[in-house]
């Protein structure tokens, strides 16, 4: 899986409409609770990228992955060193999540092993979720 970066648009127009395009596309075929978490799951990546700092990121301080929707989940991919990424876990509603081993409740989780890509700290953290390591 890989996400689409700096993307040039023509107009503001342009944009709003992929970004129109990609909400209806998340939200096909969803109704009830499983619609109000994808759109909370949107809001929080909106919020996330509105918080971020303006200006240009560099290739060397962004991760091709991040808002990556997993069941209830959202998971953010970042390099911490070079070849050495991590992926933090949180739920995209923004309640707590519980952890198995050691038994917390926290805002988020990190995978505690380093992946040499961001594709493989996702593919770890989505791991974890489903072995029940993060509820």
């Amino acid at each position: 899986m890989s996400a689409q970066l700096d993307l040039d648009f023509a107009s503001d127009d342009q944009a709003r409409a992929q970004i129109d395009a990609a909400v209806s596309y998340l939200l096909r075929n969803t109704a009830g609770v499983a619609r109000e978490h994808v759109v909370e799951a949107i809001i929080e990546m909106v919020r996330g990228a509105a918080s971020r700092a303006p200006g240009p990121a560099t290739a060397s301080n962004r991760s091709p992955l991040t808002g990556v929707i997993y069941r209830d989940f959202v998971i953010d991919a970042y390099r911490r060193d070079v070849d050495r990424w991590r992926a933090t876990i949180r739920r995209a509603n923004g309640k707590k999540i519980r952890l198995a081993s050691p038994p917390s409740v926290r805002d988020e989780a990190t995978t505690t092993a380093d992946a040499i890509t961001a594709e493989k700290a996702v593919e770890f953290a989505r791991r974890a979720i489903d072995m029940g390591e993060v509820i």
